[in-house]
């Protein structure tokens, strides 16, 4: 029956018009009535007076039967608790606060056709409210002497189960405004991204009042399967109405999420009390009250009201909540109960919670075949030796997600060998991909034994291990380094919040060997900042490795300021990088201006994160100017923390460059062939040598030579096939509907527009593997040309020295790599590609600027050894005072040796003049010396030291002898440093003071004259 049929009822014929136009008059003029009777109440005594109902599309009146008529009594649909009919023309609807029913008579005794037009028309009514759902569902209690009619409205319903008009009805039950905005964001984005949760989140602008219908609205919708809460705090009528909604729906709510609320024990125990007093069985299987203190009392509360659910638990997750092991072990004997839970439960999370040791009956669970696949205990204070031959014999199978961080390993003071279930759960897990042992207290052995099991397990894949803050100590370092370049199923490896004290480098090295692992986080290393140049030297290392397998890198927060340079300026040869983070490091302006030299070298980085690395305006206009040239970099983080540092204006402006950038870098999402040969021909340039020459003529010739890509055309024909197919499969479609009664339509239904976009993912996949195909010819173009450029020349001297073999330095050497390389020299292929270093690294390290001599590539290349460092006298350079006495003896050539002149020297100042020894040897000139200075003398020179010269009657004391033969030591190995005594000053001072004493000594002729 519809609604059509109950207004022919002859009941209305008894409705004068008058009558008729005086109920639309009081009702208003757009109130859609969907049934109008006259009825007969009980009055006082045994007297009845004529009434008439009314129902309407959200609530029944009763009018009086005169003109001008008025409204005695009214009440909303969702008011009536119950129906019932104890006479053949009697109806008593029960109200949900009122204690007296309201009684009512429609048509003769005897007859019960006017009892079944009104209660077929509250039918209707219902079926226009909640499409799908039977009135038995909604009205608590119906006891009628007939059966029920399936009744339909003809009100067209609207998206998402008719749910504004459900929305707008509640709004008349609380008396609160309609909100236009509310149904509009319902009706459009939940329906476009196919929502099925009601987030309250989106609507928290609204006043508390304004929620309280928007929940109410779930209680009998099709649509939605749950409420999420997360961060919305609710007030008492609020949370009134979601323990209602949860307790009156029908279909029953299957999902509720309400984190972070500020929800209290006495929340969740009332929510618990709803949950067990619900009208049919629960059918709540997903429940989420993390980060709200709900202690046991709440805990235990919500999880008697969901026991007794038939379909089992699915998700369960009070992670934070302030519980205990009472509560894990209620959970425990709740899921020991029930068999349906083993095939259901697949997400628990308990993380957060002071369980300590009380989960063994949790064990009982977890040891019998389940399908868990998400386990979470961190921070539980839960020992973790006793808890893996539960998991072996139970979620071996099916477990993917497994964090235990920050959980003691033992009780025990004395370290244990690991259990041997310990390291049989990681070699027999099946589908395992997250692993987190994040500051875990693990023993060396037991870090052995969990790299040792994942290195023996062949059908784990992808598997994202993290053991950040693990390393407390040399020998962990030292077992990670041994065992992880033979763990092959691991994809990502986080080795955070450890300390840069442990030989990371080799760490680093180590993994560079394992060409399964992509993705490599070394951020908020500790540590003094001496231990970070060995680790960038070993990330460089691996980064421009041929076969390295490590696409993405985090550095970030690690503050590494310059120590940061080393690796930004070995970007340019990084072959296989595609994200890089270097957030938080302090690198400055200088950092910025390397940074924006490699990413112009650089062909294959895809994201880029930069922020909070004190980067001023400048520093930042280098850097988008430099990815205004870049090939690969399609998606830059904004730097909002060092655009806000600079100001208002700085950001402004800052945000102004990064917009005309991002237009850039959408170009390198569509890049063709011409983008990649150019890419190419970048990394053979970096490369150098003659090859990079030729392959820039490469470059300029292919991008000219190059046909254009067939994948437009072939597309366009391809899309012009697909659109004619579908139309004559719509065609033959609607043949087959209009053969049934169906209207055929006369309008094309799927236009060729819309088959293009469809296509248009397959064009860009068909792109990329057409730009791939290209680059690899353009590369074998590029060897071609490498392997005729080093081939020898056969007319070539073979006295020749090979100048371009790359020489071997030392490891103390390591740094001339940063040398600026020779214009027309070819490096190895395969070598190391640092960019030279920069003098704005040393603008950071001082404050002023230091003036480098210019260096000589050719000098440096062609010596095979050269020092560590070159030492500068600091002092040679001083300006030295103007001379005011003649020289002594001429001035001795600077190319001539340091011995020459010794002789005449030394004859000179020992012998009087006109006396000639030329038949003395060095050594008897010496003797000759010593006698003379040992002879005692009237007169002492006040500047001599009285230790060196002790003079007796005649004769010479040990002293003097020792130290005048040290003086003849050193006058014949000239440049050795003595032991003791400094050697003697070449100055004119000294000079004229030996002389005049040599004069004044009694055995030359002058003391003897005198």
């Amino acid at each position: 029956m519809t609604l059509k049929n109950l207004m022919k009822m002859p009941a209305k014929s008894h409705i004068s018009t008058e009558l008729n136009d005086s109920i639309s008059n009081v009702l208003g003029k757009n109130v859609k009535v969907i049934y109008k009777s006259l009825i007969r109440m009980e009055s006082r005594g045994d007297k009845v007076d004529n009434k008439v109902l009314v129902v309407t599309a959200y609530r029944v009146f009763i009018t009086t039967a005169k003109v001008p008529t008025r409204i005695d009594n009214g009440f909303h649909l969702m008011e009536i608790e119950a129906l019932e009919s104890k006479k053949a023309n009697h109806l008593s609807i029960t109200l949900v606060h009122e204690h007296k029913p309201v009684s009512i008579l429609i048509g003769d005794e005897g007859t019960s056709e006017g009892v079944i037009n009104a209660v077929n028309a509250l039918t209707a009514a219902f079926d226009d409210l909640f499409p799908n759902v039977p009135m038995v569902d909604i009205i608590q209690k119906v006891n009628l002497l007939f059966p029920l009619q399936n009744v339909s409205g003809t009100r067209k319903h609207l998206a998402c189960g008719d749910f504004s008009n459900q929305y707008a009805a509640m709004c008349d039950l609380c008396q609160t405004p309609f909100r236009a905005e509310v149904a509009w964001d319902i009706d459009t984005i939940y329906l476009a991204h196919d929502i099925r949760m009601l987030h309250l989140k989106d609507f928290d602008h609204l006043d508390q009042r304004d929620l309280i219908p928007l929940v109410m609205a779930l209680q009998h919708n099709t649509w939605f399967e749950g409420i999420c809460g997360d961060g919305v705090r609710a007030s008492g009528e609020a949370w009134e109405s979601v323990c209602r909604a949860l307790r009156c729906s029908r279909p029953a709510t299957r999902r509720v999420s309400w984190r972070s609320a500020q929800l209290r024990h006495d929340h969740a125990a009332r929510l618990g009390h709803a949950l067990a007093r619900a009208r049919h069985a629960p059918a709540l299987h997903t429940i989420d009250f993390s980060q709200n203190h709900i202690e046991d009392k709440g805990a235990i509360s919500i999880l008697s009201g969901i026991s007794n659910n038939p379909e089992g638990l699915r998700h369960v997750a009070l992670s934070q909540c302030g519980v205990t092991g009472k509560t894990v072990v209620h959970l425990a004997t709740i899921l020991n109960d029930n068999p349906c839970h083993l095939s259901t439960l697949a997400h628990l999370d308990l993380s957060h919670n002071n369980l300590k040791d009380d989960v063994h009956n949790l064990y009982n669970f977890l040891a019998q075949p389940n399908v868990l696949t998400h386990l979470n205990l961190t921070n539980t204070e839960t020992t973790l030796e006793n808890m893996w031959g539960a998991l072996l014999r139970g979620c071996a199978a099916r477990l993917t997600w497994l964090s235990v961080s920050r959980n003691p390993w033992s009780s025990a003071r004395r370290a244990r060998d690991p259990p041997p279930s310990f390291r049989q759960f990681f070699t027999a897990c099946l589908a395992i991909n997250h692993l987190d042992f994040s500051h875990c207290k693990m023993p060396p052995d037991v870090l052995k034994s969990l790299l040792l099991g994942l290195a023996c397990n062949e059908s784990a894949a992808g598997v994202q291990l993290n053991l950040s803050g693990v390393l407390n100590s040399a020998q962990a370092a030292h077992v990670l380094e041994s065992c992880i370049h033979g763990v092959r199923c691991l994809q990502s490896l986080d080795l955070s919040d450890n300390s840069m004290e442990f030989e990371l480098s080799g760490i680093v090295r180590a993994i560079g060997k394992n060409h399964s692992i992509t993705h490599l986080s070394l951020s908020r290393l500790t540590g003094k900042r001496s231990y970070a140049p060995p680790l960038i030297q070993a990330l460089v290392h691996v980064l421009q490795e041929p076969d390295t397998a490590l696409t993405s890198l985090d550095l970030s927060d690690c503050k590494l300021k310059g120590d940061l340079y080393g690796l930004l300026n070995a970007l340019g040869g990084a072959r296989r990088l595609r994200t890089l983070d270097v957030g938080g490091n302090l690198a400055g302006d200088a950092g910025a201006r390397l940074l924006a030299k490699a990413l112009q070298c650089n062909c294959t980085l895809h994201t880029l994160y930069i922020d909070r690395n004190a980067f001023s305006l400048q520093g930042l206009t280098d850097i988008a100017t430099a990815l205004r040239r870049s090939v690969s970099v399609r998606r830059v983080e904004f730097p909002g923390c060092d655009a806000a540092a600079g100001g208002r204006a700085a950001s402004e402006r800052v945000a102004a460059l990064w917009r005309d950038l991002h237009e850039r870098l959408a170009n390198n999402k569509r890049s063709g062939q011409t983008a990649r040969v150019r890419a190419l021909a970048l990394e053979r340039a970096w490369a150098g040598g003659d090859a990079a020459a030729a392959a820039a003529v490469l470059t300029a010739q292919a991008a000219a030579a190059l046909p254009p890509a067939p994948l437009a055309s072939a597309l366009e024909r391809a899309a012009a096939a697909a659109h004619h197919l579908l139309h004559q499969y719509l065609q033959r479609c609607s043949e087959v509907f209009a053969a049934m009664g169906g209207a055929t339509s006369g309008g094309e239904l799927v236009s060729l527009q819309a088959v293009r976009d469809a296509m248009a993912p397959c064009s860009n996949t068909l792109q990329d593997l057409l730009n791939q195909a290209v680059e690899s010819l353009a590369l074998t173009a590029c060897e071609n040309l490498d392997s005729a450029d080093s081939e020898p020349a056969t007319g070539a001297d073979g006295n020749m020295p090979d100048l371009l073999t790359p020489v071997s330095h030392s490891g103390k050497l390591d740094y001339l790599n940063l040398a600026t390389p020779l214009g027309g020299r070819r490096r190895e292929r395969g070598g190391r590609r640092v960019r030279p270093k920069s003098v704005a690294e040393q603008q950071c390290s001082s404050n002023e600027m230091l003036s480098l001599p210019p260096l000589h590539a050719e000098a440096t290349d062609g010596l095979a050894d050269l020092p560590a460092h070159t030492l500068r006298h600091l002092v040679k350079g001083r300006p030295r005072r103007a001379k005011t006495r003649a020289p002594s003896r001429p001035v001795a050539d600077g190319a001539q040796e340091m011995d020459e002149g010794l002789e005449e020297f030394w004859r000179t100042c020992r012998t009087p003049p006109g006396s000639e020894e030329p038949s003395l040897s060095r050594t008897s000139r010496s003797l000759h010396s010593l006698s003379s200075l040992a002879s005692p003398s009237p007169r002492r020179d006040s500047h001599r030291d009285d230790t060196l010269y002790s003079v007796t009657s005649g004769e010479s004391t040990p002293v003097l002898l020792e130290c005048d033969v040290s003086r003849c030591k050193s006058s014949d190995n000239v440049g050795a440093k003595p032991a003791t005594t400094p050697p003697p000053s070449r100055s004119s001072d000294n000079v004229n003071t030996m002389g005049s004493m040599l004069r004044d000594h009694p055995l030359t002729p002058e003391g003897a004259e005198t």
